[in-house]
């Protein structure tokens, strides 16, 4: 039932995120930026051929290779915290991690580069050049609470 729970979660954020990139991609020119409700927010098409910041984007074999090496990592961490008894911090968390890796991979080896669109315009130049996606929050949200759970449980197998 729990684990049920959790894949439907991980079904939902993904068809979340790559709904949004859909949508961006069929109504937004490259580097066009919309202003939202939310003020500093905004919403842009940007391109990421690379790793955060587009590191190593001049390498696009290696980029794939690479995020389906992570991807493996990611579905064997899945295996083993599922396999544990309890942890739903690092349940929900591997959760999030798995459905930002298996959204932004999707991309890389589909559309051969990852759509990102949210951004902040504030005064700051190099804040406001950065731009990411859903699945960039729902990694480090992700890797949050599973650094959580994996202290707390250390913190338990100290005492």
């Amino acid at each position: 039932m729990i684990l049920t729970i959790y894949m439907s979660m991980f079904l939902v954020l993904v068809c979340i995120d790559m709904g949004i990139k859909q949508y961006i991609e069929d109504t937004f020119e490259k580097d066009e930026e919309r202003e939202t409700l939310v003020p500093g927010l905004v919403l842009r098409k940007v391109y990421n051929k690379g790793f955060a910041f587009n590191i190593l984007e001049g390498a696009p074999g290696l980029i794939r290779k690479s995020s389906v090496f992570a991807a493996v990592g990611v579905l064997l961490s899945d295996v083993w915290i599922f396999l544990k008894k309890k942890r739903k911090a690092g349940k929900l968390g591997m959760t999030l991690i798995s459905a930002g890796a298996f959204s932004n991979v999707y991309d890389r080896l589909i559309r051969g580069r990852v759509v990102d669109y949210i951004g902040i315009r504030r005064g700051n130049k190099k804040l406001s050049d950065l731009t990411a996606n859903l699945a960039d929050v729902y990694l480090m949200v992700g890797m949050m609470f599973y650094g959580v759970s994996w202290l707390a449980h250390r913190k338990k197998k100290v005492k």
